[in-house]
């Protein structure tokens, strides 16, 4: 079951465009890689929990007749493959959450599909391991026949951004849980481990979800519940690879993190030498591309334009002449005019910049645009569509 009702609040303003799940990471979905990690695991029955305005999560997997004959007309064999190949991965579920009344109320609209233990991943935690993560928490469920909670060590300086458990350790990999305090306050930690967004449970727990409106019912009301009545929650430390891109900071992290070979099995191919430049792309042979980029498909690079690692620009994207794109994550469609700089920043869909303009640790929503000579000051944000200048 992956819950992909959530607003995305701390991802605003991206996200009024465009789903939290189903912001891009290079190529595909964030969304993607949990299903895949799933499927990696044996699991071929998903439930997704959506909400009202993210039809495009359900589309994503479930691409219909229309799309397929548009790409096969067109002879985009490559993407048809890709659709297919998605739209099979597993059997797809989706029940939506009305309005948002917690991970617990979440939890309930589906329950009428679940009659077996069942795993519980939040898509905006990105966990990737080898073997999958959720694969070990299965094996670790039928050894002992428990609830099964991913934890991960954090600093003692982030743990008031996360759930955080305490407990009783069983061996040096198991521990037995005692509780879970969603995102102490500074200094009043139990301990260092942070929930990591997967959890495996019996059926049984749906019983202690309760039907009120309460917004972190599965933190304060769930777990405490299921322990008092003296069944075992257990905590698996995992070593995979986890980042929470709730936040732009941690967005752009996770492709630096990508990029620079820190995710295990996810660096392209070949990249570690030389920049990844898609199909049809023009690069003129005075711009300078360096560090681990990647290029989309028909992406444009203008005459001394500079392209710096690490860097992710998606399909038909424009980089004009003299133009500097450095370490930043731009969607598609996003035109970058001559003597622009784009740095340290996020810019959505169809964005643009005009000459000689600068965007510096900024956040831009799906269609935005900053003026010729318009300089954004770091931490601005402009919403889908406006206009800066």
């Amino acid at each position: 079951m992956i819950l992909a009702a959530g607003y995305g609040t701390r991802l605003l303003p991206v996200t009024k465009a465009q789903p939290k799940e189903m912001l891009p990471l290079v190529d595909k979905p964030v969304i993607h890689y949990a299903v895949e990690e799933a499927v990696a695991s044996g699991i071929r029955d998903i439930i997704i929990v959506t909400a009202i305005g993210k039809r495009a999560v359900e589309d994503y997997f479930d691409r219909s007749r229309d799309i397929e004959d548009l790409l096969a007309e067109k002879g985009d064999l490559e993407r048809l493959e890709e659709i297919r190949r998605i739209s099979q991965m597993a059997d797809f579920a989706y029940v939506r959450q009305g309005e948002p009344r917690g991970l617990g109320d979440a939890v309930l609209k589906a329950r009428h599909l679940v009659d077996e233990p069942f795993v519980l991943i939040l898509p905006d935690d990105v966990i990737i391991g080898e073997p999958p993560v959720t694969q070990q928490l299965m094996e670790c469920f039928g050894r002992r026949g428990v609830s099964v909670i991913a934890v991960q060590e954090v600093s003692e300086r982030e743990t008031s951004s996360y759930g955080i458990v305490a407990g009783e350790a069983i061996n040096d990999r198991e521990t037995r849980l005692t509780r879970l305090v969603e995102k102490p306050p500074p200094g009043e930690a139990p301990s260092n481990w942070a929930n990591a967004g997967t959890w495996l449970f019996e059926p049984g727990v749906l019983d202690h979800i309760p039907d009120e409106r309460m917004d972190r019912s599965l933190e304060q009301l769930v777990f405490p519940s299921v322990i008092a009545e003296g069944l075992r929650v257990q905590g698996f430390p995992s070593d995979a690879y986890w980042m929470d891109v709730g936040t732009s900071e941690r967005y752009l992290q996770l492709h630096r993190d990508l990029l620079e070979g820190r995710i295990a099995g996810l660096l392209p191919a070949g990249i570690a030498t030389q920049p990844l430049v898609g199909e049809a792309c023009q690069v003129w042979q005075d711009a300078t591309i360096s560090g681990r980029v990647i290029l989309g498909r028909g992406c444009r690079v203008g005459g001394l334009a500079c392209v710096q690692g690490p860097s992710v620009l998606g399909d038909d994207c424009v980089v004009r002449e003299r133009a500097l794109v450095a370490g930043s994550v731009l969607w598609s469609n996003v035109k970058v005019g001559a003597g622009a700089v784009v740095r340290d920043s996020i810019l959505g869909d169809g964005c643009w910049v005009g000459d000689d303009a600068v965007v510096d640790g900024a956040v831009l929503a799906n269609g935005a645009k900053v003026k010729q000579g318009v300089r954004l000051v770091p931490g601005a944000r402009l919403e889908p569509d406006e206009v800066a200048g």
